[in-house]
């Protein structure tokens, strides 16, 4: 295993790429190989207090350190970035101000004249799908589903191990199905969307209605405790969540639905109910997984993104 990181490292086996993820928190890049591997890791905090350009530029800046400790040639660079993404393009269509200044920005072409590089880029919840289904719980399955429950619901759909994307970037708003016609206000215009009800935003709302000094983590932690009102609370998060998935079952009849996100850390808690939720509530038999590669699962499938539309059209 050292020795193939070591050729690696010195450009030995092939084309590597760059794989890098853009959240509202951090922004996280590796080179890796062909196959997968992990050559080289760089992170930094995303300075979102410090607008557009300030982002662009540390991006810039974590390539650069992945390139200054690496001997071989790098290929393309892969971006999962939040927002809706015109791949074609690389051109930020919609984005919250989680990112402030990031709509409309054209990450593709600004990118690749600051590092010289192909680049490619899409949402990054599409390039989670595409490295869990590279490397992860959607390994042997060629249609399914990535949501991921964190802030929001977000959500990818692979049809035959390719994404769909749709004109607009926005396949894969789950998190915007309407659960509760007439229900609780979203940020995106509609009303009673599953984001407001199955989210960890969700939950510190619900967890703060127990208890004002309580947050998610708390109601969970309380929840293990035995804590009546916590456990009702869990519950009808659980129902609200399996009421979406059977929804989505039925939209896309994937293979499998693979669940990720923060909340996932908790799931041994609820898991059991979840699934005892889904089998009472509709016939079909879904299959439903927790996804596996954590933190990593948006650089890999931001660099299976540069890796196939390199071997497309870039060879």
């Amino acid at each position: 295993m050292v020795e193939a990181q070591e050729r690696a490292a010195a450009g030995e086996d092939g084309m590597h790429v760059i794989g890098m993820d853009v959240g509202g928190t951090n922004i996280k890049a590796g080179i890796i190989s062909p196959d997968g591997a992990i050559i080289g890791l760089a992170q930094a905090a995303t300075p979102v207090n410090q607008g557009k350009e300030a982002i662009l530029a540390c991006m810039e800046e974590v390539v650069g350190q992945l390139r200054n400790d690496y001997r071989g040639e790098i290929r393309a660079l892969g971006i999962g970035a939040a927002g809706r993404i015109d791949r074609q393009t690389g051109t930020v269509l919609y984005a919250t101000d989680n990112l402030p200044g990031w709509m409309g920005t054209p990450l593709k072409s600004v990118m690749e004249a600051r590092l010289s590089l192909p680049v490619f880029v899409d949402n990054d919840v599409n390039a989670a799908a595409l490295g869990e289904g590279w490397l992860g719980a959607g390994r042997e399955a060629r249609h399914y589903v990535l949501l991921t429950l964190g802030t929001g619901v977000g959500g990818a759909l692979v049809h035959d191990g390719k994404l769909i994307s749709g004109p607009r970037g926005g396949v894969g708003e789950i998190g915007h199905m309407i659960l509760y016609p007439g229900g609780m206000a979203c940020n995106c215009g509609q009303t009673g969307c599953l984001e407001q009800y199955a989210s960890g935003t969700a939950l510190n709302r619900s967890a703060k209605l127990v208890d004002s000094g309580w947050d998610s983590r708390e109601l969970l932690r309380q929840l293990e405790l035995g804590h009546e009102q916590s456990r009702a609370v869990i519950s009808r998060f659980v129902s609200d969540l399996a009421t979406g998935l059977v929804s989505l079952q039925n939209l896309y009849d994937p293979e499998l639905i693979i669940i990720g996100g923060g909340i996932m850390d908790t799931h041994r808690l609820w898991w059991r109910d979840l699934l005892a939720q889904l089998g009472s509530c509709t016939e079909q038999a879904l299959s439903v997984r927790p996804a596996v590669l954590g933190n990593e699962a948006g650089l890999l499938g931001a660099a299976r993104l540069a890796l196939d539309e390199w071997n497309a059209g870039w060879s």
